[in-house]
């Protein structure tokens, strides 16, 4: 009888314990489950991957504690879910050979990645990183779909870097798992949304790269506060973009590297784009690989730019490039250049079909430079802009161009030439109109344009005022 009971009670034991299991997973297949409950704890400076991943393997939803997490190779195939809860998950320092790469935090691929109220911190301090085989991004996603990134915010990160004699973008075509040296890198990936994501502070090497990838979103993205990062921000070879409120000061006035790398991507609506210091905003394709083959080897194309202010050294440029950038049109739109002499300006495009100008403003009263530069082109339209302080207002600079139609445009300046056409050899124009435009101060040979070397106007339509 005594044996009797002992089995009844195992049994029951046995079998309170299997339903609770169940309904923990079919409970957790519905809401978050709390990563505490597999043994992570936060603020200890112990690792939670392992908890974290058996959390992650019973539901792929989990939320946690507010606090310090300490985590670094986490890899998961399958529907992600994450809210962080104004948590930290973070990494350690990798200074093997002499270099500093912050280890990965997490790499995730799936058919619905959501990540929320998290700061991702690579425990970078200081040092360089070199180039090396250890290159390494906090969070890399890849082949994934329906992409939530909100308020997942990066600090103190910096990566080694692949080798430029081993690498182009073609080995990540071939291999969709390899990791980037950017503080996040996305590729290869469907619908992703990107909100209210700050780069805080000690970012190192490079800002967040987005590799060929489609219907992308960002809105509200900051990084302001990373006073040696290269590039904050890398869009690269993407297609149907948006993005809005974007704020980016990292880095020194006249700084070397751009703000943005905004390369080989088409149909983009961008807007509220706010780039200061370092070289300004890029849109060059200057990838010189034989054999690369795909959207890489494209130039910017089919955009609008609006309410954008670009300011640097070289505020916006495509300059130079392999091919052209076709159908760009720039709207109530700054672009301010921190530097005088030849190499600044406020725009310089080298290629183009069309481009338009509308209301935008070009110049600084400080500096006196070149307010557009451009070279080949189908048809140019600047309507309704402002030049301030040029040297040359307009520097129509290359072999070949179709039609260059600028009205009702005022050009402000002293000893300096509104419109200039130049090329070394011959250069070719078919129609120029400059119509209802209003020139102020002293102009250089006493001409709204000027024309050096051996450049050719087929037909002209000038009506000044």
């Amino acid at each position: 009888m005594y044996n009797l009971a002992i089995s009844i009670t195992i049994l029951l034991f046995s079998i309170g314990c299997n339903s609770s299991e169940s309904n923990l997973k079919k409970t957790s297949s519905l809401s978050p489950i709390d990563i505490t409950l597999f043994g992570a704890k936060p603020n200890d400076n112990i690792d939670d991957t392992k908890a974290i991943k058996k959390a992650l393997e019973v539901s792929g939803n989990i939320t946690m504690p507010r606090g310090l997490y300490n985590v670094k190779g986490l890899i998961r195939v399958g529907k992600t879910i994450i809210d962080g809860n104004g948590s930290t998950f973070k990494s350690k320092l990798d200074t093997s050979n002499g270099g500093r790469t912050a280890k990965n935090i997490m790499t995730l691929s799936g058919d619905k990645i959501e990540i929320k109220n998290l700061l991702l911190d690579g425990a970078y301090t200081n040092g360089n990183s070199k180039e090396g085989t250890n290159v390494s991004s906090l969070l890399h996603i890849y082949d994934s779909k329906n992409i939530l990134l909100d308020r997942v915010d990066t600090v103190n990160h910096a990566s080694n870097w692949w080798s430029s004699k081993k690498f182009n973008f073609s080995v990540l075509n071939n291999n969709h798992k390899m990791d980037m040296y950017h503080v996040i890198y996305i590729g290869f990936s469907d619908h992703i949304i990107i909100k209210n994501m700050e780069q805080r502070a000690n970012i190192k090497t490079e800002g967040l790269l987005i590799y060929e990838s489609d219907n992308i979103k960002i809105e509200n993205f900051k990084s302001v506060n990373s006073p040696n990062i290269w590039t904050s921000l890398h869009i690269v070879a993407s297609d149907n973009i948006k993005m809005n409120h974007i704020d980016i000061g990292d880095g020194k006035s006249n700084q070397g590297g751009s703000s943005v790398n905004f390369i080989a991507n088409h149909h983009f609506n961008l807007k509220n784009i706010k780039t200061i210091n370092k070289q300004g905003f890029d849109i060059s394709n200057e990838i010189r690989v034989k054999g690369l083959t795909g959207r890489i080897t494209r130039d910017t194309s089919f955009g609008v730019f609006e309410d954008c202010h670009f300011e640097g050294q070289r505020a916006f440029y495509g300059y130079p490039t392999l091919h052209k950038g076709e159908e760009l049109i720039f709207r109530n739109t700054k672009f301010i250049p921190t530097k005088e002499g030849y190499e600044t300006w406020g725009v310089r495009i080298q290629k183009a079909g069309s481009i338009k100008f509308e209301n935008c403003i070009f110049g600084s009263s400080k500096f006196k430079t070149y307010g557009i530069i451009m070279g080949d082109s189908k048809e140019i339209t600047v309507q309704n802009c402002q030049f301030i302080n040029p040297s040359i207002g307009i520097y129509i600079y290359g072999k070949k161009f179709g039609i260059v139609d600028i009205e009702s445009s005022v050009f402000d300046g002293d000893n300096y030439s509104p419109i200039s056409f130049h090329w070394a050899k011959e250069g070719n124009l078919e129609e120029f109109r400059f119509k209802n435009n209003k020139i102020k101060g002293e102009l250089i040979n006493n001409k709204a344009y000027n024309i050096t070397r051996k450049f050719k106007i087929k037909n002209n339509i000038l009506e000044l005022i």
